[in-house]
């Protein structure tokens, strides 16, 4: 039998990018996948490793380090991908809310409680995206929010470009008479 972590500790999905370990809480991490064949397009900006299809969806694929300022590395043939709920409290199944961070490695689920959790000051991250860290054998892991790692205005040029992707594919799909 696995023990379960106390009622109010929160869990989180630990992984690392540019040697860099971060954090998501482990109930916007939908899955782990292993790197499909991404579609690069030219019209794309900077951070969009590419796109593929899941499950009949579009999905971008972030280069998370290249959002948050960090060095910009290969990709390997098998970097993980997390797929993620861009915000908390979303309803299921909503594609639009989805994107998929390219990660260097992922460390696994790591419960943390309450009183270990250290608060951090959004001023000092990206859009505020540092919500708080915690400190393990390894060192310090900053926790992000998904909802906070693009602006509103990356989000609906994210959105845009999603939308322009499914419509062009959708032209494939159809039949003609």
């Amino acid at each position: 039998m696995i023990d379960a972590p106390p009622p109010s500790t929160t869990s989180h999905v630990v992984f690392s990018i540019a040697g860099d370990r971060l954090a998501l809480p482990v109930g916007a991490v939908r899955r782990f996948l292993p790197l499909p064949r991404l579609d690069r397009l030219p019209t794309a900006p900077a951070p969009v490793e590419g796109i593929f299809v899941y499950h009949g969806t579009v999905v971008p694929v972030l280069r998370l380090a290249a959002i948050l300022g960090l060095p910009v590395r290969d990709v390997g043939l098998y970097a993980p991908l997390l797929l993620v709920e861009r915000a908390e409290g979303r309803a299921e199944g909503r594609a639009e809310g989805m994107l998929a961070l390219l990660a260097g490695r992922v460390h696994g689920v790591v419960p943390v409680a309450p009183e270990d959790l250290l608060p951090a000051d959004p001023a000092l991250s990206f859009n505020g995206c540092a919500v708080g860290a915690f400190r393990d054998a390894l060192g310090t892991v900053a926790v992000l929010s998904p909802g906070r790692l693009l602006t509103e205005t990356e989000t609906s040029l994210l959105d845009a470009f999603r939308a322009a992707e499914e419509r062009r594919l959708s032209g494939w799909s159809a039949t003609t008479p």
